[in-house]
């Protein structure tokens, strides 16, 4: 009786770290990142960011501070010109063999009816998928 207690506490930790641990793929996360611009979150988006991990505390403040002053700038402004964000669409999702890095291509279509597709690189950090901003 006692094994079973124990192997029923066992399945039910389990299930419980199951639970919390993230199973957002990285398509969803850049979707999710991609309508925080839409939705003018942009200090979110700028959280969603991956930034070199060899640059100090600072420069990734100030990183952070030139890039959401550029989407407070401009990007409001580019989806208002094409009469706000529609609709976006996950078209491919390629995740590499070490399970931590991830292509993502999403299809956004405007209200105006244009569309366009965004590349995004994914890097997993700490079991979330974040976005890497190449130079």
């Amino acid at each position: 009786m006692k094994k079973v207690i124990y192997f029923s506490l066992f399945v039910l930790t389990l299930g419980i770290f199951a639970a919390c641990s993230s199973s957002e793929s990285p398509g969803e996360a850049a979707k999710k990142y991609a309508q925080y611009v839409a939705d003018g979150k942009f200090d979110k988006f700028v959280d969603a960011i991956a930034f070199d991990e060899s640059a100090t505390s600072e420069q990734i403040k100030q990183q952070k501070d030139m890039l959401l002053a550029l989407l407070q700038e401009k990007g409001q402004k580019t989806i208002d010109e094409k009469d706000g964000l529609k609709s976006i669409d996950i078209v491919s999702e390629v995740i590499d063999a070490d399970g931590n890095n991830a292509k993502v291509i999403l299809q956004q279509t405007y209200g105006n009816g244009d569309t366009e597709n965004a590349n995004y690189d994914m890097v997993k950090k700490n079991g979330t998928w974040k976005m890497v901003i190449k130079k």
